[in-house]
């Protein structure tokens, strides 16, 4: 860190501090998972406070580049999981377009009455049988979600018993085993601070913001085969949109 290059003068060194280990962590100066030097360390070598290396470190948590550990220190982070919006696509899917292992850690799966907010979602009677799937979703082995999934039983007979959905892509099974292709979906998303259960399935502290998703994902048909809630860690997730030129003939 002792090479820093020139910057204007009107540029705040923590600025210039956390453009370098950008740069360093970008060209693979820092791997994934490696510690960086302490604050005390950094700011004894540069000649500088360690207020000043506290803002660069948080920018760099800010940008998600870096995460701080409690009593640890400050390590390079995962690249945050990118999806684009433009395309329905289940979890596997997306980790495999990534080139990253998913795998799922199941907390509950059972047939259920239909009740509430899944009933009205799959427009089904009250009481009839719904699958009741709760899943937390890794990739390379981390926590990045907090998955709830109900469908409708009478579409997806047997589903629990013939598949091990640990490693199964739910999609794949739904395609290939019954015939329901996810074509299009409603979905929502807002920022929310997590539950003691979403906390707990994600490990991270209930401070710690997530993303929610609500998804009601229907076949070609306009038929609803799905809903789903997922809590994804804001730590670990992005969202990418394509937005078009707006309609000119709009007024």
């Amino acid at each position: 860190m002792t090479d820093l290059q020139p910057i204007p003068a009107d540029k705040p060194i923590y600025q210039q501090i956390a453009e370098d280990l950008a740069d360093r962590i970008r060209a693979g100066g820092f791997a994934v998972g490696d510690r960086l030097p302490s604050e005390r360390d950094l700011a004894d070598q540069l000649g500088i406070s360690r207020m000043t290396v506290r803002q660069a470190f948080k920018s760099l948590t800010d940008a998600g580049l870096i995460e701080s550990r409690i009593g640890r220190g400050c390590f390079v982070a995962r690249p945050k999981v990118d999806q684009k919006l433009q395309r329905l696509t289940g979890f596997s899917e997306d980790m495999a377009r990534l080139g990253r292992r998913a795998a799922s850690v199941i907390l509950r799966q059972a047939v259920i009455p239909a009740i509430g907010e899944a009933r009205e979602a799959l427009g089904v009677a009250e009481g009839a049988p719904l699958v009741l799937l709760e899943r937390v979703r890794l990739a390379d082995a981390v926590p990045m979600a907090f998955e709830v999934t109900w469908l409708n039983a009478a579409l997806v007979p047997g589903i629990l018993d013939r598949n091990d959905f640990r490693t199964a892509s739910l999609y794949e099974v739904m395609r290939h085993d019954y015939g329901l292709v996810p074509w299009q979906a409603e979905q929502t998303v807002e920022a929310d601070l997590p539950d003691a259960v979403t906390a707990g399935a994600l490990d991270i502290p209930r401070s710690a913001p997530v993303l929610v998703f609500t998804r009601r994902t229907a076949d070609a048909d306009g038929h609803v085969i799905e809903f789903v809630r997922s809590a994804y860690r804001g730590d670990r997730y992005k969202m990418r949109a394509r937005l078009s030129p707006p309609d000119t003939t709009d007024s």
